[in-house]
């Protein structure tokens, strides 16, 4: 007979087992908690150190190709059997309050509980900024409820620190982008907007880590291509859906590309057609076009 499961954490991987082993420790062991690391095509010494790991209702998935967390991420939720679903990153960790609030919430009638957490650099764990964010985000909710929910829900995009019904993401289909970058944008906005009910849980349970040769340090030519494509969608979205709040990320974007007219004209052009394919309208694209070569007059840039 299964048992019954009430979370499933889920981690992609590529190889930093040692920091793996850390997070995997920091989990902890329950009878209805189960763990799916999925490997992101790790070298083969790392594959065998992984194979041996010794963890009860752990499931190691092998992916014989790399392609990136957001599709590591969609080989495991198919198979998923928790009534929760929590996503940690493969070098970061959670905190000692974390099996307390497992048990205040499994019984929880709300979609998603979102919860706080800590920055520390993953090596001499001094503290960092990564998720000063977020700490915003829920200093805001306590001020404004209302406000603060809906930057919760659209604008709080990692896809840590939030537990959500697995029926809600089944439910509604919801999956990742499996872009090089930005890859957990529309998944967290879409369950965020699918969401009947929020709770906002105060506590820092979750640790973000900072490393040097982590995947979100740096963007190339293809980065920047599906950044903008994530950035575009998301924009489109929170416009078809009247959900006032604005990116400004965004319209950082919407700046370089519309100096790439005179500075890349190729590139601009593809970047035209992106924003096209995500949905926005060529009367919204030209005039922001236009907004911006207006400010670069202005402001001699």
């Amino acid at each position: 007979m299964n048992k019954m499961m009430n979370f499933t954490v889920i981690i992609p991987h590529r190889n930093i087992p040692m920091l793996l082993g850390r997070l995997i420790k920091s989990i902890p062991m329950r009878d209805d908690l189960e763990i799916i690391v999925v490997d992101d095509h790790s070298d083969a010494c790392v594959v065998e150190q992984l194979r041996s790991l010794e963890r009860e209702n752990l499931d190691l998935m092998l992916n014989q190709e790399c392609h990136g967390a957001g599709y590591a991420r969609n080989c495991a939720l198919p198979v998923a059997k928790g009534k929760w679903v929590l996503f940690a990153d493969a070098d970061d960790f959670f905190n000692t309050e974390f099996n307390d609030f497992l048990n205040e919430y499994i019984n929880s009638d709300a979609d998603i509980v979102y919860f706080n957490a800590n920055s520390l650099d993953s090596e001499t764990f001094e503290p960092s900024h990564r998720v000063d964010h977020l700490h915003e985000f829920i200093d805001e909710y306590h001020r404004d409820k209302e406000r603060g929910a809906l930057i919760m829900r659209y604008l709080f995009t990692e896809p840590w620190c939030k537990m959500v019904k697995l029926d809600l993401i089944k439910n509604n289909d919801i999956r990742f982008e499996e872009t090089s970058i930005r890859n957990d944008v529309r998944y967290s906005y879409l369950v965020g907007h699918y969401a009947e009910k929020i709770v906002v849980d105060e506590r820092q349970l979750y640790c973000v880590t900072t490393r040097q040769n982590s995947v979100s340090r740096g963007i190339g030519y293809q980065a920047s291509m599906d950044e903008l494509k994530v950035f575009a969608g998301w924009k489109n979205f929170l416009m078809d859906h009247h959900i006032p709040l604005e990116l400004p990320k965004f319209d950082l974007c919407l700046y370089n590309f519309t100096r790439h007219l005179w500075k890349d004209n190729k590139r601009f052009w593809t970047e035209y057609k992106i924003l096209i394919n995500a949905g926005l309208s060529h009367v919204y694209i030209i005039n922001k076009v236009l907004f911006y070569i207006w400010k670069s007059i202005g402001y001699k840039l």
